[in-house]
């Protein structure tokens, strides 16, 4: 590689400011240009990656990018319908039992009632609680479904991530931890104490679900009312039937005292589950429309800027 040395021209005189040792500095500036030796190839400057233009990046799904709104899955009204279906049935059988219940109370108190009759409304009572049992069970896996397909259509409304896995395990985990602390710690406390520690530890896992639903509703930009309502409410129906009585945990060996107060209950819990499916329906309602609201925007908006992107 051989140096070229170019002279720098001399000071123009109209400058002022320079002195001898200034200009005896530009004189001796040199500008070296580096040639490739003989039978080697020059190198080729690395080209920078070429920029993807507005249009491509519209179409693009790539996280991080800004992408137009992809169309949502159906059916999420279908099975809301369907969890509001159970969810009126175990209304129905709670009331049925209470109804139950006071008749068997109304008859002792006007003619007195035979064992067989008292045997009788008992083998009715079981046969509403292992249905209210079905039932239950299968309002489960149709609820989770519900959450997993909302917060999908919500990740392909907005673009943001919410894992739909992580949405709909929140429920079963929930119900599980409030079942396990029912059954071994309230279940077996003796005193008023124990069964507070442990209607709050249910009340810790209650909120497990509603803090999942409460991001997907964030996300949504959906009402947070009814969510909150339904925490209140389940919470209020978990109190009435693990300490006043419930069409599952009925003392079938009770005297005939305590019948009316026992139908008393079971129409207090009934109005509850009421209030719980009213509050349930609305919440997911209101996921459901907050959702398309927020893919209708996105999706105008993301069309607009493509039929911009375009026109360049």
């Amino acid at each position: 590689m051989s140096p070229e040395t170019d002279v720098a021209p001399p000071a123009s005189p109209h400058f002022t400011g320079s002195t001898p040792r200034k200009e005896e500095a530009r004189r001796t500036i040199t500008r070296t240009t580096i040639t490739p030796a003989p039978g080697n190839e020059a190198l080729a400057e690395p080209s920078a990656p070429a920029k993807r233009s507005l249009a491509d990046r519209l179409r693009s799904s790539q996280h991080g990018e800004l992408t137009a709104a992809r169309p949502l899955y159906p059916g999420t009204n279908i099975v809301r319908l369907i969890m509001a279906t159970l969810m009126s049935v175990l209304c129905l059988l709670t009331v049925g039992g209470a109804v139950l219940v006071l008749l068997l109370w109304q008859q002792d108190r006007a003619n007195g009632v035979l064992s067989t009759q008292i045997d009788r409304t008992w083998e009715l009572f079981d046969m509403l609680r292992q249905v209210e049992r079905l039932v239950a069970f299968a309002a489960i896996p149709v609820a989770v479904a519900w959450i997993a397909l909302a917060t999908v259509n919500v990740r392909r409304a907005t673009g943001k991530r919410r894992d739909p896995f992580l949405a709909a395990a929140s429920l079963p985990i929930g119900l599980l931890g409030i079942w396990i602390i029912g059954a071994q710690i309230i279940a077996e406390s003796g005193d008023w104490l124990g069964k507070a520690s442990g209607f709050a530890l249910q009340l810790v896992f209650l909120a497990v679900p509603l803090l999942a639903l409460e991001r997907v509703a964030h996300v949504a930009e959906a009402r947070h009312r009814p969510l909150r309502a339904s925490y209140v409410i389940a919470a209020l129906f978990l109190a009435a039937t693990q300490f006043l009585g419930g069409l599952s945990t009925v003392d079938q060996s009770s005297g005939p005292d305590t019948w009316g107060p026992l139908g008393a209950y079971l129409v207090i819990v009934g109005l509850l589950q009421v209030l719980g499916a009213l509050s349930v329906n609305e919440a997911q309602r209101a996921i459901e429309e907050g959702t398309e609201h927020r893919y209708q925007l996105r999706q105008r908006f993301g069309e607009s800027l493509l039929a911009q992107a375009e026109k360049r």
